[in-house]
C-alpha cells in the first residue's frame, strides 16, 4: 500500500499547488489577458484579411484596365502605321506629279514662277 500512498500524496499536493495558482490575481489576469490578446488578433486577421481581398479585387480590375489600355493602343499603333503607309504613298504620288508638271512647263518652255522666300 505504500507504493499507491506515495503518489495518491504527491497528486494531491500538486492539485493543491494548481489551486493556489489558479486562485492568485496573477494567473488569472494572464488567463483573462491571454483571452483578449487571441480575440484581438483573430479581428486583426479578420481585417487583414479584407485588405488582401480588396487589394485583390483591385488588381483584377487594373490587370483587366490594362489590357484594355493594351488593345487600344495597338490599334493606334496600327492607325499611325497604316496612315504612315498612305503618306508616304502620297508623298511619291506628288514628287510624280511635280516631274510631269516640271516635264509639261519645260515643253511648253514655261519657267516656273520661283517659290516665294520667307
Amino acid at each position: 500500500m505504500g507504493e499507491i500512498e506515495e503518489p495518491r500524496r504527491r497528486l494531491e499536493a500538486l492539485e493543491a499547488q494548481v489551486s493556489q495558482v489558479v486562485a492568485e490575481p496573477t494567473t488569472r489576469n494572464l488567463a483573462v489577458g491571454s483571452d483578449s490578446d487571441v480575440a484581438a488578433l483573430h479581428v486583426q486577421r479578420r481585417a487583414d484579411m479584407q485588405v488582401i481581398r480588396a487589394l485583390r479585387d483591385t488588381q483584377l480590375e487594373h490587370g483587366k484596365t490594362l489590357k484594355e489600355h493594351s488593345e487600344l493602343l495597338a490599334a493606334l499603333v496600327t492607325g499611325q502605321v497604316e496612315q504612315g503607309k498612305a503618306l508616304a504613298d502620297h508623298s511619291e504620288m506628288l514628287r510624280t506629279l511635280a516631274a510631269g508638271q516640271a516635264a509639261i512647263l519645260d515643253h511648253l518652255g514655261i519657267t516656273p514662277p520661283e517659290p516665294p522666300q520667307d
